[in-house]
């Protein structure tokens, strides 16, 4: 990858993670795999990646308002022409931001919330939705959410009903035109929202997707940059980052946006009225694994795209073990089902790579994603590994 400028000094290596070995016991949590930080140089031991709070603006107006809002900033290594872009506020759309969320940590949160309310401005802004899985009592925070600013509003799931069902929930619980996936262990950095309504108002069937940096786990107040990474899976329909754009595509100039060709997980927006028209998600998919491959081709084989934002960055802590319990057997049967809808004349290479694939008996009625794209007249397999995807042929 290439270094960042303007007063950057960590060399940051972002590599491809490889897939998980068994598809029936992810590895990873919601925003599957993070691009793993090798090395670290610094040519000064006081060099950090954040500004302390009394030097930035921003923070210092978040905390004036809710001291319980601090967050540590990110010290400035967009590229220049980030920095450089003008935006005009006044022709951009709404937008809801949508957090389920179970068994968190409240300060992250907290912290997470101040970077939304420093870094995007009010006027583009609806409301940031936290949706309660159910957590159980003294692990909701939702008095604590709702009290840090008026943005703030809390759903509550009476049961628990996985992350994947409770963003179809976030979003009935929501109105404005665009709808913004994040997870609470995230960051917002400087300019995060406009470029993805940017890329938004360019093509209405487009998901935009920000470059996902690292919050290290056990310093989460630091804040890693990573490259630009395009998505992929293989055979196991288990997701990876496949490489970088610029080794994908010769003539990428960053910071443009590139293709994605496969969706990390949890961070996205996209319009309101294209996420209900393309199918939402599968319904009948729990707690969660594979709902982002099946969105990936569902949006790409449909009419859509989906594409990377370079300008725009958002900081996720990839955590080494979940804080919830989570059921292997339900990513297992949720792949099945993505596979019985979008891969059925390629079950053999799926099964030859996932054998715990075979057997299909407990996949459930499809009928109906079947029936959603056979109405959106949705491309087949063979077109998506020609035209978006051809580094999967060589997957075997």
């Amino acid at each position: 990858m290439a270094a960042f400028g303007l007063g950057w000094r960590a060399l940051v290596v972002a590599v491809v993670a490889g897939a998980r070995a068994a598809v029936a016991e992810p590895q990873s949590e919601e925003c599957s795999d993070a691009p793993v930080l090798l090395q670290t140089t610094r040519t000064s031991p006081k060099e950090d990646s954040v500004l302390p709070a009394e030097e930035d603006p921003v923070v210092a107006a978040v905390t004036a308002l809710n001291p319980e809002m601090w967050f540590a900033m990110p010290k400035e290594a967009r590229h220049k022409q980030c920095i450089e872009q003008q935006y005009d506020l006044a022709s951009m759309p709404r937008a809801s931001v949508i957090v389920p969320y179970l068994h968190e940590d409240l300060g992250l949160m907290k912290k997470f919330v101040g970077s939304l309310i420093g870094n995007t401005p009010e006027s583009l802004l609806e409301d940031i939705l936290f949706v309660d899985d159910a957590n159980e009592y003294g692990q909701s925070h939702a008095k604590e959410l709702r009290s840090l600013h008026p943005k703030v509003k809390v759903h509550h799931n009476a049961e628990r009903v996985g992350l994947t069902h409770s963003k179809v929930i976030g979003t009935e619980q929501t109105s404005a035109p665009v709808i913004v996936f994040l997870e609470p262990h995230c960051l917002a950095n400087r300019q995060w929202l406009e470029p993805l309504l940017t890329q938004l108002l360019a093509s209405r069937k487009s998901v935009a997707v920000p470059i996902v940096d690292v919050l290290p786990e056990e310093t989460p107040d630091k804040y890693v940059y990573a490259g630009s990474f395009y998505g992929g899976f293989d055979w196991t329909l288990t997701f990876k980052w496949a490489g970088s754009a610029s080794e994908r595509n010769a003539s990428y100039t960053s910071p443009d946006p590139f293709d994605m060709p496969a969706l990390s997980g949890g961070l996205l927006a996209m319009w309101r009225d294209w996420w209900e028209e393309s199918g939402t998600y599968d319904e009948q998919m729990t707690e969660w694994g594979g709902e982002n491959i099946e969105m990936s081709l569902r949006i790409w084989r449909c009419g859509g795209t989906i594409v990377a934002v370079p300008c725009s960055r958002v900081g996720h802590m990839f955590r080494k073990s979940r804080p919830y319990s989570f059921h292997g057997e339900a990513a297992t049967r949720n792949t099945k089902r993505l596979a019985a809808v979008w891969l059925p004349d390629k079950m053999e290479r799926v099964v030859k790579s996932a054998p715990a694939l075979r057997d299909m008996s407990d996949v459930g009625d499809v009928s109906k994603r079947v029936a959603l794209r056979e109405k959106l007249g949705c491309k087949n397999m063979d077109w998506y590994m020609q035209t978006i995807y051809p580094e999967l042929d060589k997957e075997d």
